[in-house]
């Protein structure tokens, strides 16, 4: 079977907000884009032409606007379309999220789903059939690229704020997707998009208190169905995962106010790229941006901004096979101190497919050896040796 592949530029959690609510976002329904450094969207539109940035597909894990206003929602929209199109992309591919509907009753004459059902024509997807299926069912299939993503409803069962306090997707709806799309999928490039997150979350600053309930059933069931990734937003941090041969990258909030969150993250903007020979041999690249008022869009950093500019998922060798190259290589110029991306590289092709926390646990053993993967000076994948007193 010929390699494919396709890139996804993502952003999630826009929270786009009136001027008149909570300073809980960067962006604003009618905001002023200059200064551009201090306005996420026009940065990033400076990002992808300075960098010559492109996609098949921007992919959108929900929450395009702030505590249901519909104003915000439509501007997120707005946004998300501009960008796509700065990138090339395709196709714009969003999710719902529990801000983007009205459980909290702004509107007691509607329903909670009534703004995201009608905000315009070719909302959320072009495909009608896709628009029935994401409401009615909870999922839907869309190509993106060569790709094919499941798009997941994780708020379709959402009526009113006790609801909306958790992901959901029942197993009876995990039954029928499941029994839907046997044998329907053809790409051997498969993944899955959704707002909350179906692993537990939980860090530093929040305890984990809204992982859908049926997140292990969901994921082997998209994992039978040969999705070798999934993405979704909702929690603000970015975080890549490798669980049972699938990657969940939880992608950090474009544009929310991050609070003490921000002490050790940025927003962030990711660009995807992933390549299959077949459904069981999936890997990906991971490039990552930061945002910070008044400066734009940087390349992220592991120290400084809590997640490196290049991870990925993938690799096929092991690990322990890893650390020994890598120690190899430190012996044969004992006078050198740094070694070259392209030098780590040609030493370990897969070194780029490493997820952050297997990056950290290479770190923790060739701490033995003075040696340390570092993604300083711009997000290069360096070799350094660091001497010990």
């Amino acid at each position: 079977m010929p390699m494919v592949s396709s890139t996804f530029a993502v952003i999630s959690d826009l929270h786009c907000r009136l001027t008149s609510d909570t300073n809980d976002s960067y962006l604003t329904v009618g905001s002023l884009r200059t200064p551009s450094t201090r306005h996420p969207v026009q940065a990033l539109l400076t990002l992808i032409e300075d960098e010559g940035l492109t996609a098949d597909g921007l992919l959108v894990p929900g929450d395009l606007t702030n505590k249901a206003r519909t104003e915000g929602l439509q501007q997120g929209w707005d946004y998300s379309l501009e960008i796509g199109r700065s990138l090339g992309a395709r196709v714009v591919v969003p999710v719902i999220g529990n801000h983007d509907i009205d459980v909290f009753r702004l509107n007691q004459n509607l329903p909670v789903l009534h703004a995201v059902r009608n905000l315009r024509p070719e909302f959320p997807y072009k495909d009608q059939a896709c628009v029935h299926s994401f409401f009615a069912d909870g999922y839907c299939v869309l190509k993106v690229g060569t790709a094919e993503i499941i798009a997941v409803n994780t708020v379709v069962d959402h009526v009113d704020a006790t609801t909306a306090k958790r992901g959901a997707f029942g197993v009876d709806r995990i039954h029928r997707m499941e029994a839907s799309l046997h044998g329907v999928l053809k790409s051997p490039l498969r993944g899955a998009l959704m707002h909350h997150h179906p692993i537990l979350h939980s860090g530093t600053f929040l305890e984990d208190t809204d992982v859908i309930p049926t997140g292990d059933e969901l994921l082997a069931a998209l994992h039978r169905l040969g999705c070798a990734f999934v993405i979704h937003g909702h929690k603000h941090i970015s975080r890549l995962s490798y669980l049972n041969g699938m990657a969940i990258l939880a992608s950090g909030s474009f544009s929310a106010m991050l609070n003490e969150f921000g002490t050790s993250v940025g927003n962030t903007f990711h660009i995807l790229q992933v390549q299959a020979e077949s459904i069981n041999n999936v890997k990906g690249l991971l490039h990552t941006w930061v945002f910070r008022y008044g400066w734009g869009w940087r390349r992220s950093n592991a120290e400084y901004s809590g997640f490196p500019y290049l991870s990925g998922f993938g690799r096929t060798e092991p690990l322990s096979n890893i650390i020994s190259a890598f120690e190899r290589l430190g012996q044969s110029n004992p006078d050198k101190t740094r070694f070259s991306e392209r030098e780590v590289l040609d030493c370990v092709p897969d070194a780029a497919y490493l997820t952050p926390g297997e990056r950290e646990q290479i770190n923790r053993t060739l701490r033995s050896s003075d040696l340390k993967l570092a993604d300083y000076d711009e997000g290069r994948l360096e070799l350094w040796r660091s001497f010990r007193p």
